[in-house]
């Protein structure tokens, strides 16, 4: 019973939500950059709309309530939990502990992606959606596309490092200043990521041939 009981603690159980959020927001989130935005391009214009005015709506519920669920499960769990243990205090924990710097680094990166998708993607998507319904082409169409690819390709660069920041949370022990490890998963997570949108996104599977 006691086994039982420790399985769905609240630490149990916030670590398991973030990872469900985690997962449907990143999995949604690299759908978009790698995979949707090469497809879209390719379509007849109304073709695109019918397809986007479908899928959209559905896709961007799962997205934004994702990043909103990653978000509160894991600064709940942290800084809730695991933080509330330094006998020196919080701040201590997210500077000074290995572990809360780790977490910190994700926590920064994840607050800056929520933000991009709940205040910069998604009311610019309403917009394009509502329109796109409407039959509308407003001037102010193109730089809402804009602005809201550019923030989620903002999120996709951040998300490499920031899952090496979780990881490394639990998994990694560093030695040398923190400032120059987290410099250096920046920069070759954001590489990664790049790689992945412009040179293997575009191209994987773009000439499938029907087997015989």
């Amino acid at each position: 019973m006691e086994d039982l009981l420790e399985l769905f603690d609240l630490g149990m159980v916030l670590r398991w939500a973030h990872f469900i959020a985690g997962i449907t927001w990143i999995g949604l989130l690299w759908f978009y950059n790698y995979m949707n935005g090469a497809v879209m391009n390719s379509l007849e214009p109304d073709v695109r709309s019918k397809v986007l005015v479908q899928i959209m709506p559905r896709t961007l519920w799962w997205f934004r309530w994702g990043a909103a669920f990653t978000w509160i499960t894991g600064v709940w769990y942290a800084y809730g939990i695991l933080a509330r243990d330094d006998p020196e205090g919080t701040m201590h924990w997210m500077t000074e502990v290995t572990r809360g710097q780790w977490i910190t680094m994700g926590f920064v990166y994840g607050s800056i992606m929520a933000f991009n998708v709940w205040f910069m993607i998604w009311p610019r998507q309403q917009k394009i959606i509502s329109a796109t319904i409407k039959g509308e082409n407003p001037p102010e169409k193109a730089a809402w596309a804009k602005t809201a690819t550019n923030c989620s390709r903002v999120n996709t660069y951040l998300s490499i490092p920031l899952l090496f920041a979780m990881g490394a949370a639990s998994h990694l022990t560093t030695t040398g200043p923190f400032l120059v490890n987290a410099a250096v998963v920046t920069v070759l997570g954001m590489f990664v990521a790049w790689i992945f949108i412009h040179k293997i996104g575009p191209s994987v599977g773009k000439d499938w041939k029907p087997t015989s």
